[in-house]
């Protein structure tokens, strides 16, 4: 095939088709990928590709990392102005294909790739089971292309309280390379967990995200984006409820402002759209004078928050999950508690986490080999530190759930726990 032809063909990064039965990537049909995949003459570079281990996300969903290397030395010489593209198809034990593909631009590597390795990775949902892995490796420029194939298996978790959600899920589902926002929601990820489809009798759900970061906490010791890295994905897993029973109720507060910037009563997916025009809102730097006046009636408004959404009438069991960083407020903030007069019989779960405290241990500068997302092997967790919160405390005569969160894990059993309260289980 005449390499430039191929450039022509396989175009930008495009979006696989969504189908019943498999996922097909369109620019397979551009390539002999099966022939490629079969031949015995190939380019001789050196690279590796191979599926990780899997981690539970907090999208509650594992995600595997599909990894690919490439020795340095044996790309200097393709350094031009084509691409580097990866094809990745993932088999499954029925037989079916779930394809995807990503490239790089040669002549943006760095200088000095021959001393290093360029190292692409893919993140994708699975289901546990048995796959094989078929990865071609491609220079849109001069037509070299090569192959690999292997065998992997995706096991089940040992202590997963949430794998009846996954029923309905796909097997393989590609995970896009987004920027924050969208990298922690996901919105372009089609499968659905079920997470309470056991509760069978009318149920209550409030969910409250606070967006506003805490007044006094030092921000410095925080990984950047960690807390909304795990809080919105978790935000939308909760969303996707998967009983018809349950009437839920989601809202995004600003503290700061004092203001819902986002509400939505869930019966499908979270609009998107506005999700992300509110949480650019909340986290514009500027904030007008009469909110820095009022600013000390931050804690008194997530109050009045959580009252309007007690007062509701609900049938059945009622579950307010509060989803939160550690707060704490400028001295003079009014923290006066909750009072319980008038409001419903609602389990409150507050849901406090904690992002990893990361410290550099010199600065760094990611390479043009350096994967995409990698984190620096020279940063370190420090010590544990006291969590100072001051929020959790105004919700006292509620008599709260306070869970601290750190790992998927751990956020999977919160959702095991608001499920059997919605069931009316204690």
């Amino acid at each position: 095939m005449n390499p430039k032809l191929l450039l022509l063909l396989l175009g930008t990064l495009s979006l696989a088709a969504f189908g019943q039965e498999e996922l097909l990537d369109p620019s397979f049909r551009k390539i002999p990928f099966e022939k490629w995949l079969n031949e015995r003459e190939q380019w001789r570079v050196k690279w590796t590709a191979a599926a990780g281990r899997p981690e539970l996300s907090f999208h509650q969903r594992l995600k595997v990392r599909i990894e690919i290397r490439v020795d340095g030395r044996d790309l200097e010489s393709h350094r031009s102005d084509g691409r580097l593209v990866f094809l990745v198809q993932i088999t499954d034990r029925e037989g079916k294909r779930y394809q995807d593909h990503g490239s790089i631009e040669l002549d943006k590597l760095d200088q000095n790739i021959k001393a290093a390795n360029l190292e692409y990775a893919q993140q994708v949902f699975m289901l546990p089971g048995d796959y094989k892995l078929a990865v071609v490796i491609l220079d849109t420029k001069t037509g070299d292309h090569s192959a690999i194939l292997s065998q992997f298996r995706v096991p089940p978790p040992q202590r997963d309280p949430l794998v009846d959600a996954w029923r309905d899920l796909p097997p393989v589902e590609y995970i896009a390379h987004d920027e924050a926002p969208e990298s922690w929601f996901l919105p372009a990820t089609k499968g659905r967990l079920q997470w309470a489809s056991t509760v069978k009798a009318p149920a209550r759900l409030n969910v409250i995200l606070n967006v506003a970061p805490s007044e006094v906490q030092p921000q410095s010791r925080r990984s950047q984006g960690g807390e909304m890295e795990a809080l919105l994905p978790t935000l939308k897993a909760l969303s996707q409820i998967g009983s018809p029973n349950i009437s839920e109720h989601i809202e995004i507060l600003d503290l700061a402002r004092r203001r819902a910037v986002f509400k939505q009563d869930t019966a499908k997916d979270l609009d998107w759209d506005k999700l992300k025009a509110s949480l650019g809102e909340a986290n514009t730097a500027s904030i007008d004078v009469h909110s820095l006046a009022e600013r000390h009636r931050s804690a008194q408004f997530f109050l009045s928050r959580v009252r309007g959404l007690l007062r509701a009438e609900s049938e059945g069991p009622c579950v307010l999950a509060v989803l939160t960083p550690a707060v704490s407020f400028e001295s003079g903030e009014e923290l006066d508690q909750i009072s319980s007069e008038g409001l419903s019989a609602c389990r409150i779960v507050y849901i406090r986490y904690r992002a990893p405290v990361m410290r550099m241990a010199r600065p760094f500068e990611p390479m043009g080999g350096m994967r995409r997302g990698a984190r620096d092997p020279r940063a370190r967790t420090l010590p544990p530190h006291e969590i100072v919160d001051q929020l959790a405390g105004t919700l006292k005569p509620l008599s709260p759930r306070v869970v601290d969160v750190e790992t998927p894990e751990q956020m999977a059993r919160v959702f095991n726990e608001i499920e059997k309260a919605l069931a009316g289980g204690k």
